[in-house]
């Protein structure tokens, strides 16, 4: 046999296990970061938001990979709803600068075509990214940073293709997979994300920057029941403003030949209201943005008819090549290599085509900006009413303090919407556990030893717990070393040395964990933690059981 019939002879082979090969490659590898995404996803949506933290940091602040904005984002995220102001800070600071990587995917392109989108680093569709830039900017501004949070929030007003009236999905698909430069032919338009001008006018309102009045314009064109409440924040009297996302917003799902399609799937649907109420004082606002409409609308998904054309394009290579590996004629060794190779390259265009279904499973149906005057510590009844059942959402917040007209209190808020549990802290209206945002409240014992009290140390606090009846001769450091000898972390998680790689440290010790903090106040983990009661806790060291046992602990503390 000569070397060209080897070469012939085997080629074909060959050229069958390279593909194979490659799309192994694409589908392996996998499975223990879907495990964790599982379980992060189940925990969040159980308002178990430090157990979806847990199964995400890891990933989120690894090696990074192709899954690495959608961690970090995740984490942030669910960081921020945990009240959790430091995690949240790092995971967004760093997905934002995914978010504004330029060429993200440049070295991945020729993989994306040949394998599935999947091997591409995720940024999301286009409406996810505008989301992105939202979390970061409510961020911002629950730390009231305003300057930052207008500079996040700008970044929202990117432009959006306009295919046109006269194109159809399937000619702009097609034109794109041929040549990706063909979709600069195509005219970019200012895009319609109602909220992003909203939260751009307020933030730019409040920082003293001149784009404020043009933004909270837009806002109403675009989205004209923001009126009242643009009128509301030019009024220039709100103290407080609430952040909050609502409900379950679409599921993205594979469908059609080859699972080459996409499409949005609602979870929750209905124009939802959200009504606030206090002694004295209510105050409503319609959702500044409807997440199902914007996942609904062409322009904002950037791939799906992409991903059409590769599979009609790979299913007429591979029948093409099916013809000329079967006809008859001279040549017949060579026709069937070309018909073969035809065939593969039909086949990887079709794998290539099947669609990428990650998203930002976190993202919400409706998100409310709402401006309130307050006037001073209340508390406050949230509701949010579905006019098509009827059902309403709720929550309590109790000793609500409000902020200043000149710098309002933001506070970003989530709750889970229709078919989601209903933990009782959601509604329950009080304050269990002393903490750094109550102070000290008389009569209220350490919860080190046994009592309820969870507020970091300080000479203050010592104080008072020497007012409730605790040995003057107890010192802080004495107090500080019992801590230490429990084996507890005064803060959360990472401090400013290398990242902290033990879970319980993000945990907080009424939960199990060792991290002795407060949460930002007013936000859903601070609600958790400190409108539940727990067990006391039973000193187990030496150092914490020696001054536990030189106190007696009130029969009825404080929040009882």
């Amino acid at each position: 046999m000569t070397d060209a019939a080897r070469r012939r002879r085997f080629a074909g082979p060959m050229a069958i296990s390279a593909a194979l090969a490659v799309l192994g490659l694409a589908a392996g590898g996998c499975a223990t970061h879907r495990e964790r995404n599982l379980a992060a996803v189940s925990a969040y949506y159980d308002y178990d938001f430090t157990a979806a933290r847990e199964a995400l940091r890891r990933d989120a602040f690894g090696r990074p990979d192709e899954n690495v904005l959608f961690d970090t984002l995740r984490l942030g995220v669910a960081a921020m709803a945990d009240g959790d102001e430091r995690e949240a800070e790092l995971a967004l600071t760093r997905s934002f600068e995914w978010l504004g990587t330029a060429g993200l995917n440049a070295d991945r392109t020729t993989a994306a075509v040949w394998v599935n989108e999947g091997v591409r680093v995720w940024k999301g569709e286009p409406f996810e990214q505008a989301l992105g830039y939202w979390w970061t900017s409510a961020h911002y501004a629950g730390r009231g940073d305003w300057e930052n949070a207008r500079a996040a929030i700008v970044n929202a007003n990117f432009r959006l293709r306009d295919f046109g009236g006269d194109q159809d999905e399937m000619s702009v698909a097609r034109r794109y997979a041929e040549d990706e430069a063909a979709i600069e032919a195509y005219q970019p338009v200012d895009n319609d994300f109602a909220l992003g001008r909203l939260m751009q006018g307020l933030a730019a309102r409040i920082a003293g920057t001149p784009d404020a009045e043009a933004a909270l314009d837009e806002a109403v064109r675009l989205r004209p029941a923001l009126e009242p409440v643009v009128a509301a924040i030019r009024g220039g009297e709100a103290d407080t403003i609430l952040l909050l996302d609502y409900g379950k917003g679409p599921t993205k799902q594979a469908y059609g030949p080859d699972d080459a399609l996409t499409r949005w799937v609602p979870q929750d649907r209905g124009e939802s209201r959200v009504r606030v109420r206090w002694d004295g004082g209510e105050a409503s606002a319609p959702a500044a943005c409807d997440v199902n409409r914007l996942a609904a609308d062409f322009r904002w998904n950037a791939l799906e008819d992409v991903r059409r054309a590769k599979s009609l394009l790979g299913r007429a290579l591979g029948d093409v090549g099916l013809l000329v590996a079967v006809s008859d004629g001279s040549n017949r060794e060579e026709r069937m290599l070309a018909g073969l190779g035809m065939m593969i390259g039909g086949a990887l265009l079709r794998s290539g085509a099947k669609a990428d279904t990650r998203y930002m499973e976190f993202a919400p149906q409706l998100v409310f900006v709402v401006p309130l005057r307050l006037g001073e510590t209340r508390d406050l009844e949230l509701l949010v009413e579905h006019p098509e059942d009827g059902t309403v959402g709720r929550l309590v917040m109790p000793a609500f303090a409000a902020g200043t007209p000149e710098r309002p209190r933001a506070v970003y808020l989530r709750l889970l919407g229709p078919g989601s549990p209903e933990p009782a802290w959601l509604t329950a209206g009080r304050i269990v556990h002393g903490n750094d945002h109550t102070g000290p409240r008389p009569g209220e014992w350490p919860w080190l030893f046994g009592g309820t009290d969870v507020g970091t140390p300080s000479p203050s606090r010592m104080q008072a717990y020497r007012e409730a009846g605790l040995d003057p001769a107890i010192s802080l450091e004495a107090y500080r070393n019992a801590l230490a000898a429990e084996g507890v972390r005064i803060g959360s998680g990472r401090g400013d040395g290398p990242e902290e790689p033990d879970p319980a440290a993000f945990r907080h010790v009424l939960e199990g964990g060792r991290g002795l903090f407060t949460p930002a106040p007013d936000s859903m983990g601070y609600r958790r933690l400190m409108g539940t009661a727990h067990p006391p806790h039973r000193p187990q060291s030496r150092a914490a059981r020696t001054i536990a046992e030189r106190i007696r602990i009130p029969d009825t503390p404080p929040g009882a």
